[in-house]
């Protein structure tokens, strides 16, 4: 290797250090009060989060087209109206089935459920790198509604942020099963695209930390050592951390908890293969095909994510969906304030029902 290539190369990974180390820095003086205040406060037993894991359904093994094991679960629902539609939820990046925890529990029983887990994620398989898009993972939920619903069986689509621009994917993909078999879509805290500029690094230009992200990533993956040593030592700083960037507001402590466990239990290598997928994503055409079945479009006002802007720009190529922004909550509003969220919920499987 030359002197210059080895010269370029270290200055990047100096680079990349440097952005950790002041992002790190940044987290650790803001937040350094309201550490000790929480750390003073908390107990262990006052974030148990294992409520929110406990839910679970008949397992149903599913296998993608190109090979990869996906954990899908069903929860039947005897009682339900004979022409009553089934729910499928789809999760987010870096969490799992379970992030539906209020919304499965405020369905289930009265409808058809079904939530798995996505690539990588959860109880799923891991894939390969170049796997690791939104349009094979609207290939997955194809393959989740082959394994878990009858041919004519009808169809609600719920998504959370990827989750959401994995249905609109499957739209464009397949948009034949939008008059064969889905009935009604709810996208949740999601973007149609234009992500490539999005930075969650307050004052790193959007095209910079785009391009740092996955090579950052990478780096750590090469040392997990390192990276669970700072996990451990950071406890309160990442609490801090995930409640500001998830909830955006104030929100029990489990709640917390289970979105650090969520994310703590995503290999980094899957954060790191993933991460490209957004910034070449457009869900455009995929809305358009949306646009012949009832649907809901909610976000949260604080979403440090995907800001609400790109929930407002789902809402404008939606113009028949029912929508709601909630003033006070973030990206995970749908459990930092669940309510809102079920009565929508239900107001579009009553609405998708009687259009069926």
């Amino acid at each position: 290797m030359s002197n210059g290539l080895q010269r370029r190369e270290a200055r990047t990974a100096g680079l990349i250090a440097g952005i950790a180390a002041a992002t790190v820095g940044a987290i650790a003086t803001g937040f350094e009060l309201e550490r000790q205040i929480i750390r003073r406060r908390l107990r262990p037993s006052v974030r148990d989060a294992s409520e929110y894991f406990s839910l679970t359904g008949d397992p149903v093994p599913v296998t993608s087209d190109d090979g990869t094991r996906l954990h899908a679960e069903v929860d039947e629902a005897p009682e339900a109206p004979e022409d009553a539609l089934t729910v499928v939820f789809v999760h987010g990046y870096v969490l799992s089935r379970h992030c539906w925890y209020h919304q499965r529990q405020a369905v289930r029983g009265r409808r058809r459920v079904v939530v798995y887990d996505q690539r990588g994620h959860g109880d799923s398989d891991l894939a390969d790198a170049d796997s690791c898009r939104v349009d094979q993972l609207a290939r997955d939920l194809h393959a989740v509604l082959e394994a878990t619903t009858d041919p004519d069986e009808k169809v609600i689509l719920v998504g959370h942020s990827m989750g959401g621009m994995t249905i609109m994917d499957f739209a464009r993909i397949f948009p034949e099963e939008f008059e064969r078999k889905v009935r009604g879509v709810g996208l949740v805290a999601t973007s149609a695209g234009d992500l490539s500029n999005l930075s969650v690094v307050p004052g790193l230009p959007g095209p910079v930390f785009t391009a740092l992200a996955p090579h950052a990533i990478a780096a750590i993956n090469r040392a997990p050592h390192l990276w669970d040593r700072a996990r451990r030592v950071g406890t309160d700083v990442g609490y801090v951390v995930t409640r500001r960037m998830a909830y955006g507001s104030e929100v029990p402590p489990q709640l917390v908890e289970f979105m650090v466990q969520m994310i703590g239990a995503t290999p980094l290598k899957v954060m790191g293969d993933f991460y490209p997928a957004f910034a070449d994503f457009d869900g455009r055409a995929g809305l358009e095909a949306i646009q012949c079945v009832e649907s809901m479009v909610v976000g949260g006002r604080r979403d440090q994510i995907l800001p609400v802007r790109h929930t407002h720009a789902v809402i404008e190529r939606l113009p028949g969906a029912e929508s709601w922004i909630d003033p006070k909550q973030g990206h995970m509003h749908f459990i930092g304030n669940p309510e809102p969220v079920n009565d929508l919920l239900d107001s579009l499987i009553v609405r998708a029902e009687r259009a069926r």
